[in-house]
């Protein structure tokens, strides 16, 4: 799946001076590999009982795609409603 991200030239000069000519896309890419990392390991340990540390990345995704993963509006009432509980 491609996804288009846009920054302004004065935003891409200002990385460019930091990162290095050419280097916006590698870094952004590895950025969002990371996040995308995280968030599976999150969903492994929210939705399983695996420990993700202990599997491969195939592993994880075998189990991912077992599951139903709850969206954002269901995880925002969840938490909602724990909040409420608390009061």
């Amino acid at each position: 799946m491609d996804i288009t991200v846009t920054i302004s030239e004065e935003g891409n000069a200002i990385l460019e001076s930091w990162l290095g000519v050419g280097q916006v896309q590698p870094w952004v890419q590895h950025a969002l590999d990371n996040k995308l990392r995280q968030r599976i390991d999150a969903s492994i340990e929210e939705c399983t009982d695996k420990n993700p540390k202990k599997l491969s990345q195939e592993d994880k995704l075998s189990e991912l795609s077992k599951i139903t993963l709850p969206t954002r509006e269901e995880r925002d009432a969840e938490l909602k409603t724990l909040k409420q509980g608390e009061q």
